[in-house]
């Protein structure tokens, strides 16, 4: 399994993270299918979370790319994405400015702890970051036939 991308919290944190350090064209394409699906069950505000520590690419998208390569995520429901940076330049993270794109937001964090006490911050529905590092845990190490579970 190289990536895996579903709901966090069912239509409220949409999640991704990735196994492996590059990123492929057919993985981006099966990110974007899973994506697709999965916002077909959007029908409230959600957030995007997207964890990229291990990813060995050190440049960072712009909300503006991010959502020519994905139009999908100009979702009607979609206010936050928040992007956890690689390891190698997450010391970056806070001279980054919020991106904005109408409704739609991008932050870029340092770790998933600053990833669930922002979405915390932002939206009362997320529960505490505790609860939120366990579901992560628990989600992220479900495993399944394919890359992805909805």
């Amino acid at each position: 399994m190289r990536y895996k991308a579903g709901w966090l919290v069912q239509n409220h944190i949409l999640a991704l993270t990735h196994f492996e350090p590059i990123v492929t064209m057919e993985d981006f394409r099966n990110i974007a299918t899973d994506a697709r699906m999965a916002l077909q069950e959007a029908t409230q505000p959600f957030h995007l979370l997207i964890d990229n520590r291990n990813i060995a690419e050190n440049t960072v998208a712009t909300l503006d790319s991010m959502l020519k390569a994905l139009p999908i995520l100009e979702h009607a429901h979609l206010r936050w994405i928040v992007v956890v940076l690689p390891e190698a330049i997450k010391e970056t993270a806070a001279a980054r400015q919020v991106q904005r794109h109408g409704s739609i937001q991008l932050k870029f964090v340092d770790s998933l702890a600053s990833a669930f006490q922002h979405l915390a911050r932002e939206d009362g529905r997320v529960g505490g970051v505790a609860g939120m590092e366990m579901s992560w845990e628990d989600w992220r190490s479900r495993v399944s036939g394919s890359n992805s579970l909805f």
